[in-house]
């Protein structure tokens, strides 16, 4: 299925849909709240479904078991979550928690949504560990993502003026609706670049909203900055190029993350460790310098803290190339 097949495809209208059209406009009494389950919507197997939302009626008041991520294809959408009005349009992304009880208004022929359903183990473990692992900045993300979603049950993401997450979008419609080899494989990975995208994204959204989102903003460049220079940084030299007296910089750095700037910097020198062991035929102690670190034995202690094991073992697990 191209792009263009894939949009004449969601713009088709059902048997439902044109009931509900010749029906007009009508006025849509309170109905009872209702609690979507995983078993209506997901194959047993699969961990990711895609639901396209049925135009010319209101949906009423629910929540679900799982992850919703709703995609406005076209037009426009107005929810309501928790109570609070949220308006979307051509391209914005909205993360419903589990426990997010939402409501849609009454959508027009152009009003196309897309729901992206992820069982809430996929979104939670799959995407959140890899990334979690993969740097110090990622993790601050995912937790900042985290926390706002446990406290607003949702995430308005404005990436309207994003082509690469309309890209995205498409492709995994086009995978879902279409039946080529590999399917879910191809699925599976464009989800995984689509949420860091979004991450980003948030990112981006979150700076200068409030007093708060500066200072996440400002601790955003400052994990970035260690992530990239994690080898030879120092404490004084990070606090001064950043502005920040050394003492209040890790002393935020451990509120608003929960670690230190040491323990950042070691956490990324280990991380870049596991990946030249993991993927270099380098030696421990060209590693143990590649990474940052000036004392062996000091290594091999927070390896083992770490890992529970040898870097020789981790590279065995892992199946590294032997020096």
């Amino acid at each position: 299925m191209t792009p263009e097949e894939l949009d004449i495809f969601l713009r088709e209208l059902t048997d439902e849909e044109k009931r509900f059209r010749s029906q007009g406009r009508q006025r849509e009494e309170s109905a009872e709240q209702s609690e979507l389950k995983e078993a209506e919507f997901f194959k047993p197997w699969s961990t990711i479904e895609v639901v396209r939302n049925e135009r010319f009626h209101p949906v009423p008041p629910h929540s679900h078991n799982y992850i919703e991520m709703s995609y406005v294809w076209s037009g426009t959408c107005v929810q309501y979550v928790e109570g609070r009005k949220v308006e979307t349009r051509q391209g914005d992304i909205c993360i419903m928690d589990t426990d997010a009880v939402h409501a849609l208004d009454y959508c027009g022929e152009e009003d196309i949504v897309i729901n992206l359903l992820m069982k809430k183990e996929y979104f939670d473990s799959s995407f959140f560990s890899r990334m979690t692992k993969s740097g110090i900045l990622p993790a601050f993300l995912i937790n900042a993502v985290t926390e706002r979603k446990n406290r607003e049950h949702f995430l308005k993401i404005p990436t309207a003026q994003d082509p690469y997450v309309r890209g995205l979008v498409a492709r995994i419609l086009c995978e879902y609706y279409g039946d080529d080899l590999g399917k879910k494989e191809v699925i599976d990975s464009c989800m995984v670049i689509l949420l860091t995208e979004l991450l980003r994204c948030f990112r981006s959204a979150s700076r200068g909203e409030t007093a708060e989102g500066e200072q996440a903003a400002a601790l955003m460049v400052v994990l970035e900055y260690i992530e990239k220079h994690s080898q030879s940084c120092s404490l004084p030299e990070v606090a001064e190029r950043f502005g920040f007296h050394p003492v209040y910089l890790t002393t935020l750095l451990k509120e608003k993350t929960g670690r230190s700037f040491l323990e950042h910097v070691q956490q990324q020198r280990l991380l870049k460790a596991k990946m030249l062991l993991a993927h270099t035929g380098l030696s421990v102690s060209e590693i143990v310098a590649e990474a940052g670190y000036r004392n062996v034995n000091f290594f091999y202690r927070k390896f083992r803290q770490s890992e529970g094991c040898t870097p020789m073992e981790y590279r065995r697990r892992s199946g590294g190339e032997e020096p």
